[in-house]
């Protein structure tokens, strides 16, 4: 079972995306940077709060602006952090001339491994280096690694049916068993 599909810097970014949204080592790192920049932006007003004689309701309304930089960090960090990601992942996968990385590539599914053939060369690897199966509305990533996986787009089928039918060739011969992501 063989999947052939031009391999573009938009389903790369995809994959960067979607590893940095639901990698933990990556969604700690975020909490724990937004957390510390939370707390930076609260020492002022909570230092005013806690030692006013007024009423913390008066010293809030008193000290509103200060108070507005927290929150709209709130509002607008994960946004930005978002948006951030995007544009630092298409800024390194344009970096370099990559004339042997975007271009026609085929995945294929055999009964002892999985081997995908570019132009420059083909990479096999047995069943066994499989260790997770994503789908998304848009990609498959099958993951060889906490960080490395094949991204094959699901415009490389041209039915719905054809694409299960290849990742369910590729979860019974893995034994992984997939897992569907908006």
């Amino acid at each position: 079972m063989k999947a052939t599909y031009e391999l573009t810097r938009a389903d790369l970014a995809a994959f960067i995306e979607f590893h940095q949204r639901t990698s933990p080592a990556a969604r700690r790192q975020k909490v724990g940077y937004l957390v510390v920049a939370f707390c930076a932006l609260m020492i002022l007003p909570a230092g005013i709060l806690t030692t006013t004689d007024k009423s913390v309701l008066e010293t809030a309304i008193d000290i509103w602006p200060l108070l507005l930089g927290p929150i709209l960090f709130g509002i607008f960090a994960i946004p930005y952090i978002r948006w951030r990601t995007r544009q630092m992942s298409n800024r390194l996968l344009s970096e370099g001339q990559n004339k042997e990385f975007y271009v026609k590539c085929e995945l294929e599914a055999g009964d002892d491994s999985l081997t995908e053939t570019r132009p420059s060369g083909s990479t096999i690897r047995n069943w066994t280096s499989v260790e997770r199966i994503v789908t998304t509305r848009s990609h498959l990533f099958v993951y060889t690694s906490s960080i490395e996986a094949y991204v094959v787009p699901r415009r490389a089928f041209s039915t719905e049916s054809e694409f299960n039918t290849f990742v369910d060739a590729i979860t019974e011969r893995s034994g992984v068993e997939g897992q569907a992501c908006g």
